[in-house]
């Protein structure tokens, strides 16, 4: 086998989605295509070569610098393809032996993916961090990180100068994480071993709200800085921390 094929997601569309080669692509890989699930369901993939995704995958993953370039394109494949319209995210390095193989695995998850698909219809992710940080470091404004590099290098940021959370930098981020509530329609609030991220929370926002989102975040900026914290809202993003297909069988 020679070549396989690399799922980057699925969405909905009432006509084949226009791939053109200037969308990005996987190291090696051929330029994205859209295949054809019926019903207005498609799935973007790419071909790739076995001998670099498959046969020397152990290899690679020890190599950080390729993982990070696939880690890249898939996303920015996935955020082109989100443009204007709902996605189901696969996760990285999603392999399968041929077109039909996606289509069958597809198919088997189809009622799971059509699901996600409502639930992310017109709502992108957005990604609320609050950190303590050194009262004498100047308050971060809030950044909105749009290219595929700048999404990976916000999940992994980390502030600068780092301190311990005073219980009175705890009762504020407790407040603003209440308030999110309002601006979201689901949140999760993903783990974080540093003693000085209070709060990282993911948001799944309708696009009607995300304003108001923003203007809550730099409201609350001027609020945490006297307690020594600061808070940063990277996105939009693809519903990543919103719909799951783990189980796929590649």
């Amino acid at each position: 086998m020679s070549e396989l094929i690399y799922a980057h997601c699925a969405l909905r569309a009432r006509s084949r989605p226009a791939v053109t080669p200037r969308w990005p692509r996987m190291p090696r890989a051929s330029v994205p295509r859209a295949l054809d699930l019926g019903h207005g369901l498609w799935v973007i993939v790419s071909t790739v070569p076995a001998s670099e995704y498959q046969r020397g995958l152990a290899e690679r993953l020890t190599d950080v610098e390729w993982v990070a370039a696939c880690g890249v394109a898939h996303h920015d494949v996935i955020a082109r393809a989100a443009q204007g319209r709902a996605v189901a995210p696969f996760r990285l390095l999603t392999l399968f032996r041929s077109d039909d193989r996606v289509v069958a695995e597809v198919t088997r998850l189809r009622s799971r993916i059509e699901r996600a698909l409502d639930r992310v219809d017109d709502r992108r992710e957005w990604v609320v961090r609050v950190a303590a940080v050194s009262r004498a470091a100047t308050p971060a404004r809030s950044r909105t990180a749009r290219s595929g590099t700048s999404y990976l290098m916000a999940r992994a940021a980390q502030p600068s100068r780092r301190e311990a959370a005073t219980p009175d930098a705890r009762r504020v981020a407790r407040k603003l994480v209440a308030e999110l509530k309002e601006y979201a329609d689901q949140i999760v609030q993903r783990p974080s071993e540093a003693a000085h991220v209070l709060y990282d929370g993911a948001l799944l926002v309708s696009r009607a709200r995300e304003h108001d989102l923003g203007n809550a975040i730099r409201q609350w900026a001027p609020r945490l800085a006297p307690v020594g914290c600061r808070v940063s809202l990277t996105g939009p993003w693809p519903p990543y921390s919103f719909v799951s297909l783990d189980d796929a069988r590649s």
